[in-house]
């Protein structure tokens, strides 16, 4: 059975570079708030990419994982750019900072992999730790995605893989209702659905796939 921990490990599951959409909800978020630095929280920040993308952009950052070595990852990448921010190793559902309100949080290709109690958890969370007006940007597996329905199905929706690197990891996957229904109580800034269809691969493709996968890209607020 894989762990993050375990994968982190591997450079082959580590993305180096950041992803253009955390740049821009990140001026997004300068256009809405002239306090300066703002405060943001990457969580599940994996091995750090968004984090030093975070730091680099002159904010105050805060980055959490469960995984040890994903932190280990993160820190190393801060330090080797002469970077700052505050790392905690913890759960998505735990809150590991004291008398911290956030301006805007972001969590890309995460919180899908969990069940659905506690993804919704994280997003309550995430609520209660933002400041008022303040921001989320997320992406979620859509149910519409190719590996929907790989694994074993633990509760409606939620798939524990059985082969491959990412053998024992649950995958949720969401439809529109569902998204809807975890984000009732936000404003929705943005909720867009991003339907791939992969007509020929070579086998074990995902490996080296420089292409996005279906997902819901998601801004809310608070």
């Amino acid at each position: 059975m894989a762990t993050w921990n375990e994968l982190f490990s591997d450079e082959r599951f580590i993305d180096q570079l950041p992803q253009p959409e955390v740049y821009k909800f990140v001026k997004k978020l300068e256009g809405v708030f002239p306090e300066r630095p703002l405060i943001l929280w990457d969580l599940c920040c994996g091995a750090g990419r968004h984090t030093v993308l975070l730091s680099r952009m002159g904010h105050q950052v805060y980055g959490s994982d469960a995984a040890i070595n994903g932190i280990s990852n993160t820190q190393k990448l801060l330090e080797d750019n002469l970077l700052k921010a505050e790392l905690k190793v913890s759960d998505m559902t735990k809150f590991p900072f004291e008398k911290v309100k956030f301006h805007g949080v972001i969590s890309w290709d995460a919180l899908h992999h969990n069940t659905y109690a506690n993804i919704s958890s994280s997003v309550r969370l995430v609520h209660e730790n933002l400041v008022d007006k303040g921001m989320f940007m997320l992406t979620l597996l859509s149910s519409k995605g190719g590996a929907y329905g790989q694994g074993t199905e633990i509760e409606k929706n939620t798939f524990v893989k059985d082969s491959g690197s990412e053998t024992g990891v649950p995958h949720h996957y969401f439809d529109e209702k569902e998204v809807r229904t975890l984000f009732k109580g936000w404003k929705i800034v943005i909720l867009a659905e991003q339907v791939y269809t992969y007509v020929e691969t070579e086998p074990d493709f995902y490996m080296t796939n420089p292409f996005p996968y279906t997902k819901w890209n998601i801004i809310v607020q608070k």
